[in-house]
């Protein structure tokens, strides 16, 4: 007995340090965030309606037809994505899971390279805990980790130039230049976003090698500047310049282009709103984050994080003007590309800024941690850790108990083909016949015949036309009128058409949509063109 209790007093001590090592509580929220995001992953949703259209236009190309020719769908993904998506689903097959697993990697590894960035720009451990925090448990990233989309990339490729900007040493130029050099060129064909990243990046090096009057390191950053100009030019020739002449693009995101300069009141309060849901995307988005204006954005909570983010913002320029230079360049590359008209500055398509406001928020706590009062100050950066951790820390828990299922097409199907009947058909719109056509024969349905009709501003009109192409086929029998939220939840007028026709047998409630099952053969209405 006597000799182990000098063993059990020694490994206790040993046991306390562990505990409050910092690295260890940064992997513990790494290996949170990892959880939430193999969760959303595993949990498998149902791809929605954008997911489809990049879906179909992918499935049955081949890698020369992805690189040189533009997707159908009105869809734009960068190359090196869409490349990296195929080698995948050559491998395993096409699946939801294997068109997913890129963004998933992609998640999973921003969580270690955000550790690697918290290290290197705090000093505090509260603060590098903030960092790896926002990024482990903010729901919009926790999301795009599971869908089939470039964006989680973005965030990715922000992260990494991050980081290797805040590392390149005047003094290891060699070194330092090759591996940013190597990173821009590549990520230049993987997210489209990473441009103006680079811009932020190679401009603050370079005005702060200048200022150093280091001609080593100024040249280094000139002929990484080149590296990213010519893997910019290939990509553009190869598979760029088709997107920003897309009209359908243009005109979907015609309210999301930065009027420059502002000339009226509506022009200010654009700015106003697109800082606010910059910040709603960081901290309170669930699912996906779409270009409408939503009420959120103007809450009193999201109004109080902005201040925080620009507090933020000016304790990183006293920290580390490096970075807080780069970002604002950043700002300014994206601002300026949004005003040709040439990016929108909205929703998904912004959420390679995401690090920086997390940055600026670490770096106020930061400054907290610093301030001159020994017993009060660890605290108050403590509270405010706390504070920017809890709201998003609230939603993400909520969704590991109730996992994103926008728009369950294929729970939909599936619904139909256990109980479809031998005559039976789908009419669905052709806003659902993307997510129809992928997943009809997965779940058995390959052979049931289908009516689709074009939604226009004279739903009645749609409705009763489509109607009656069904009663004047003699082979057709029930009908599954297969509704998404463009209808449901945007244009009562559909139901109301279908009810003034014939009420429903049974409502087949899913998220993002309905099922309705009818039978219109018996109506007056259908004996007319019988």
């Amino acid at each position: 007995m006597a000799t182990t209790a000098p063993a059990t007093t020694h490994r206790l001590p040993a046991v306390r340090d562990l505990l409050r090592s910092n690295g260890l509580w940064l992997w513990l929220i790494v290996a949170a965030g990892s959880t939430l995001r193999l969760q959303q992953f595993i949990f498998n949703r149902s791809f929605w309606h954008d997911e489809t259209l990049l879906a179909t236009a992918f499935a049955d190309r081949g890698f020369a037809q992805l690189v040189f020719e533009p997707l159908a769908n009105n869809q734009a993904a960068p190359v090196g994505y869409l490349v990296l998506v195929k080698l995948v689903t050559v491998l395993l097959g096409t699946h939801e899971w294997t068109l997913r697993l890129v963004s998933l990697l992609s998640g999973l590894a921003t969580l270690p390279l955000t550790v690697a960035l918290a290290r290197l720009a705090f000093a505090s451990s509260v603060a590098r805990a903030t960092l790896v925090g926002l990024v482990s448990i903010s729901p919009v990233l926790v999301y795009y980790s599971a869908e089939f989309k470039q964006y989680q990339g973005d965030v990715l490729g922000t992260l990494l130039i991050l980081w290797l900007t805040l590392r390149f040493r005047p003094d290891h130029w060699r070194e330092d230049a090759f591996w940013l050099a190597l990173a821009g060129a590549v990520g230049i064909w993987c997210s489209h976003a990473i441009l103006f990243v680079l811009a932020g990046s190679g401009l603050a090096l370079w005005l702060e090698m200048a200022r150093r009057r280091d001609l080593r390191a100024w040249l280094a950053v000139n002929a990484v500047g080149l590296v990213w100009l010519t893997s910019f030019v290939a990509d553009y020739l190869v598979a760029l310049r088709s997107v920003p002449h897309n009209a359908y693009l243009a005109g979907f995101w015609a309210a999301s282009f930065a009027p420059i300069p502002p000339s009226t009141l509506a022009d200010l309060h654009w700015f106003r709103e697109a800082a606010l849901g910059l910040v709603y995307l960081c901290f309170l988005q669930m699912g996906t984050a779409f270009r409408e204006v939503l009420p959120g954005w103007f809450s009193g909570s999201v109004h109080a994080l902005l201040a925080l983010t620009v507090l933020g913002s000016v304790a990183l320029a006293f920290q580390r003007v490096r970075a807080a230079a780069m970002g604002a360049v950043t700002l300014m590359a994206v601002l300026g590309a949004s005003a040709l008209h040439q990016y929108p500055f909205r929703a998904r398509l912004i959420l390679f800024l995401v690090p920086f406001v997390f940055l600026a928020l670490a770096a106020l706590v930061q400054q907290l941690h610093e301030l001159p009062l020994r017993r009060a100050a660890p605290w108050l950066a403590a509270g405010l850790a706390a504070g920017v951790l809890w709201m998003p820390l609230r939603l993400s828990l909520h969704f590991v108990r109730h996992p994103h299922n926008y728009q369950d097409i294929r729970g939909a199907l599936q619904f139909i083909a256990d109980h479809r009947q031998p005559g039976d058909h789908a009419m669905l719109s052709s806003w659902t016949y993307p997510a129809y056509s992928f997943y009809a024969p997965r779940t058995g349905l390959a052979d049931l015949p289908r009516f689709v009709y074009q939604p226009t501003i004279n739903e009645i009109h749609n409705i009763r036309s489509t109607v009656r192409r069904i009663c004047q086929d003699p082979a057709s029998g029930r009908t599954w009128v297969l509704a998404t939220n463009q209808i449901v939840a945007n244009n009562l007028a559909f139901l109301d058409a279908l009810r003034s026709v014939s009420p429903p047998l049974q409502t087949y409630l899913l998220e993002g949509g309905a099922l309705f099952l009818h039978d219109f053969r018996p109506t007056g209405y259908c004996q007319r063109y019988r």
